[in-house]
């Protein structure tokens, strides 16, 4: 049986935090009987996808999975959350290492709190009143 490797652009790490590799282009076909077989080398290393879900109040932060489709209101960013507490999106526009510490710079000047997770969603600031006004990263917005 010939099984084709193809390591998805979701399941590739490079190095952390936050960077995600290309894609390898599958370059390896194996002949095994056994649908089994385990390559020993790869362009590089896989994650190892976590198992239980992370929360929407921060009470689980890592090693943990968020299927947006699925949990909180069923919008926004299906993400993994590694042993070391780096998000990867599986929408790779919002793994831009940059792009989240330029959004964190403005809400920071801007005078908002940091909030980590709000209802599954990562990477939250608030303007704190009366009425909270709270922004993530993705794009989600809420008041509290």
């Amino acid at each position: 049986m010939k099984i084709a490797v193809i390591i998805a652009a979701a399941l590739v790490v490079a190095s952390f935090p936050g960077a995600l590799a290309e894609s390898p282009k599958p370059s390896t076909t194996i002949t095994t009987g056994s649908a089994d077989a385990v390559l020993a080398s790869t362009a590089a290393p896989l994650l190892k996808l976590p198992t239980r879900p992370c929360s929407d109040d921060n009470t689980i932060t890592r090693s943990c999975y968020w299927d947006a489709a699925k949990m909180g209101n069923g919008k926004g960013y299906s993400y993994v959350v590694d042993v070391q507490g780096n998000v990867i999106y599986l929408n790779p526009k919002l793994n831009k290492r940059d792009a989240r510490l330029k959004f964190n710079n403005i809400q920071s000047r801007a005078g908002k709190e940091h909030w980590g997770t709000v209802d599954g969603h990562r990477f939250c600031w608030a303007k704190v009143g009366d009425t909270s006004y709270i922004q993530c990263f993705d794009g989600y917005k809420t008041t509290s």
